[in-house]
């Protein structure tokens, strides 16, 4: 049962904490932070771009591959990389978030 009540107590926070910052900011200090946000998924939007540049159509499987062994004694690791669908849902979703703040 604590597995499960402690993120939702922690989501209810953060957004708990957003919604008093939001009242308790100036209407100049929001945009900073749109504009910041905006600047970074402008940025992540380009490395998602030139990453297209790179990415081989002809090959099978998964591409950018990254991973990291944790502890070695146990074997605990994680690894991540992108085929074809993923990547294209990535580029979907990097299209997304400028729209979204721009929105906002």
């Amino acid at each position: 049962m604590f597995i499960l009540t402690f993120p939702l107590l922690s989501i209810i926070g953060i957004l708990g904490l957003g919604f008093i910052f939001s009242l308790v900011a100036r209407a100049e200090t929001i945009r900073l932070i749109r504009l910041a946000c905006l600047g970074a998924s402008l940025s992540a939007l380009t490395v998602g771009l030139l990453t297209c540049l790179s990415f081989d159509k002809a090959a099978a499987g998964y591409q950018f591959m990254y991973g990291y062994n944790f502890v070695r004694e146990y074997n605990l690791s994680f690894a991540f990389g992108v085929d074809g669908l993923s990547f294209v849902f990535l580029l979907l979703t990097l299209f997304i978030f400028p729209v979204l703040f721009l929105s906002a």
